[in-house]
């Protein structure tokens, strides 16, 4: 199995250290890199963020409004794929953390064969919705609606280079910044370069969204 990189934020400890302990166990060799407050936080994911393969976020951390630790990041490192553990199941909350740009959402009472079930289908690529909302964002059109709103900004899908398409398709593969670098070849400067195109192109502000938008716009991504 290769070997990931988690960075895991929540200011319980005990939690903190059962992820890391399922994590470990369920990738081996892996690095599990834990925060307990907001400022470790936020060196965590300034020093870690190009080769983690996924941020595990608690909303709900003394000091933070909101979803404004979500914000921050997703503004800072919106390659970074981050999935967020919330005490919070409200559907309102679960929406809000998608629309900001998390890869998906998972209460903390979520049992632990579901939670890496939510973790494996986000480090593919994917959008976790819990099973509880998923028939309703359905109904909603959430995800079309997402992309309808891009589309009818272009008028017509936007054109991506081949080496853009090249990095589009290792996102959806939820690769992050170094891996990807590593797989085509290229520098971390010039993936980050193509993947500030590719969101300018699809009017997306991080990764959730631009996958969200090329997967309306009819190109090949997981969802």
């Amino acid at each position: 199995m290769e070997k990931k990189c988690f960075l895991v934020v929540d200011d319980q400890p005990l939690i903190t250290g059962a992820l890391s302990m399922l994590l470990a166990t369920e990738y081996p060799g892996s690095d599990v890199l834990t925060a307990n407050t907001v400022d470790d936080a936020r060196n965590l994911v300034s020093r870690n963020s190009s080769t983690a393969d996924l941020l595990v976020l608690d909303l709900s951390m003394p000091g933070v409004v909101g979803t404004s630790l979500l914000e921050e990041f997703v503004r800072e490192e919106p390659s970074l794929k981050i999935l967020v553990l919330s005490g919070l199941t409200d559907r309102e909350s679960m929406v809000s953390a998608l629309t900001l740009g998390a890869a998906g959402f998972v209460p903390k009472t979520l049992d632990t064969d579901l939670l890496l079930t939510a973790i494996r289908f986000v480090l593919k690529g994917g959008v976790y919705l819990p099973s509880e909302i998923i028939e309703e964002s359905k109904r909603r059109g959430f995800f079309l609606d997402a992309g309808a709103a891009i589309e009818e900004r272009y008028g017509t899908a936007p054109r991506l280079t081949p080496r853009q398409l090249d990095v589009l398709q290792e996102l959806a593969k939820g690769n992050p910044i170094k891996r990807i670098g590593t797989n085509l070849g290229l520098s971390e400067g010039t993936v980050k370069t193509h993947v500030s195109a590719i969101y300018r192109a699809f009017g997306a502000r991080n990764r959730t969204e631009a996958l969200i938008a090329a997967h309306r716009a009819g190109y090949k991504v997981t969802l």
